[in-house]
């Protein structure tokens, strides 16, 4: 393309199509059945001409009113509008009524006026990004692609094939099939595996195009359990993606050494030991043994054979998560988790960038509900919750504690919270106990007795509480959590044992 044709595409209209649109408005005023034709593929706002539009809608009220729309119908509702501008009624019904077609050929006309639409979304989108991308401002090349993505990703939503509508017997027929898949594979699983023994129980496995929150404190862990359900789940031949906003994949990589070699991840990263107290004579620590190194090194040859990818990009939109996730799914091992860590850390591909964390985060949630149900995949969706449990006396969260956003709760199918409750016992006593008035020697004592015993008690336990659930019961799951390696097991699990494991036989996904 030469510099002359850039310049000419520049000064080009915005693509419109007034002749279908004229023809589809006659078609329909004549004969109402034209507006059953094209119902499902247009809106108002599809036609170039906003007055047009209005005529369309108008139209549609009064037929789903069950009343005929016709030039006398239509001319009441339509007076006074302020887009007929100096025009009258009946002058724009004598335009309309010149372009009158039979009402069977309606459907090509409403195609040709929704393919106009997609035209000028288009236009407008790229005329925009060139504003940006040769007009000085704020906005980065990222943030430009970012947007443009996001626009397209919205586009191509809108102009995907509409679903055709399934009867009661046959939704049930494919329910009993799934079941019997499942039934199948001898795993009571009718999805994916969380592969924690204690959630499949609770949940009967990750399902297609559901989206599970989980939502946390600060330092209850929730990386480390969702990290531990994507390696788990991979290690049962679930290929899966795992996003990160704020760790990066060496990062990953050293708590995922520490779990397999039995480590403190400081001695993953620093190559020290920090399981025996430092030297005496030199205040420092050893070096990791040649026997711990080789456990490292054992952990690489046991992750080489998982179908697992890590994305660190930072601040990333669904509309580039989605681009890489389908990659994913078109290659050899395909895809069946994605796992978000976490929601406030990803960008919603706006223009805006002083729009409010709450309409930033409906909108990401919004965005990966569609990505769960048009990928048809599981995504487990990390969040932060705010402070008001730790207000309470009883720390335990709730649905109200999710951060920032109701959307997240009302877009979840399942809505899970992990709890340690050691974290804050032991943070009390680390305190101390504060003495009440009056309170004798012994009682006091004897309250901070009981505050010891209650933290030595609680160390190592983890709660999962399942709170909202669509398709089954809520309740409270119970893992085991080891500190030093920031690991979870199942309570039944030997700590000794593998943090990981690929089982033999049919592969669960």
């Amino acid at each position: 393309m030469n510099e002359n044709s850039i310049f000419s595409n520049a000064f080009r209209s915005p693509p419109a199509n007034t002749d279908a649109e004229l023809a589809l408005l006659g078609a329909i005023l004549t004969n109402n059945k034209a507006f059953a034709r094209v119902e499902d593929i247009l809106e108002p706002d599809y036609f170039a001409v906003p007055l047009y539009g209005r005529v369309y809608e108008i139209c549609r009220n009064l037929i789903n009113s069950g009343i005929e729309a016709s030039p006398i119908t239509v001319k009441s509702p339509l007076e006074g509008d302020p887009l007929l501008g100096r025009q009258k009624v009946g002058e724009v019904f004598a335009i309309i009524l010149k372009s009158v077609v039979g009402w069977l050929n309606a459907r090509d006309y409403g195609s040709a006026i929704r393919d106009a639409w997609v035209r000028r979304t288009l236009f407008k989108a790229c005329t925009e990004t060139i504003d940006l991308c040769c007009v000085p401002g704020d906005a980065g090349a990222p943030d430009i692609v970012d947007m443009i993505e996001t626009r397209l990703l919205s586009l191509a939503r809108g102009m995907g094939e509409e679903k055709a509508t399934v009867s009661l017997a046959s939704a049930m027929e494919q329910a009993r099939l799934n079941a019997i898949a499942a039934s199948a594979r001898g795993d009571g699983l009718a999805g994916t595996t969380w592969g924690y023994k204690a959630l499949n129980r609770m949940t009967g496995g990750l399902l297609p195009g559901a989206v599970y929150v989980l939502g946390a404190r600060p330092a209850m862990g929730k990386t480390s359990l969702g990290f531990g359900i994507a390696t788990r789940a991979a290690a049962a031949g679930s290929s899966t993606l795992f996003w990160s906003g704020e760790m990066t994949p060496d990062q990953i990589g050293a708590r995922a050494g520490a779990a397999w070699a039995d480590l403190s991840t400081q001695s993953v990263f620093a190559g020290r030991r920090y399981d025996i107290p430092e030297d005496l004579e030199t205040g420092e620590r050893l070096p990791l043994e040649s026997w711990q190194w080789r456990d490292l090194e054992a952990g690489e040859k046991a992750a080489a054979s998982l179908p697992l990818e890590i994305d660190s990009q930072p601040a990333i939109t669904v509309a580039r998560l989605r681009s890489r996730a389908r990659r994913m799914a078109r290659s050899r091992t395909g895809l069946h988790l994605l796992v978000v860590d976490y929601i406030a850390l990803m960008s919603s591909g706006s223009e805006h960038a002083d729009m409010k964390p709450y309409e930033r985060i409906t909108i990401v949630s919004r965005q990966l509900k569609q990505l769960a149900q048009e990928l048809q995949v599981p995504i487990i969706v990390l969040a932060q919750l705010n402070r008001e449990n730790e207000r309470r006396e009883d720390k335990r969260p709730q649905l109200a504690d999710l951060r920032d956003s109701g959307a997240i709760e009302q877009d979840a199918d399942v809505v899970m919270f992990l709890h340690r409750e050691h974290y804050y016992l032991k943070k009390q006593a680390d305190a101390g106990v504060q003495r009440k008035d009056r309170e004798t020697n012994e009682d006091y004592a004897n309250r901070c007795s009981a505050l010891a015993q209650r933290a030595s008690a609680s160390e190592g336990k983890a709660e999962v509480i399942i709170a909202k659930n669509r398709q089954g019961p809520t309740g409270t799951c119970h893992l085991r959590f080891t500190d030093h390696t920031t690991w979870f097991r199942d309570t039944t699990e030997d700590e000794r044992s593998p943090a990981w494991s690929v089982p033999t036989g049919d592969t669960i996904h």
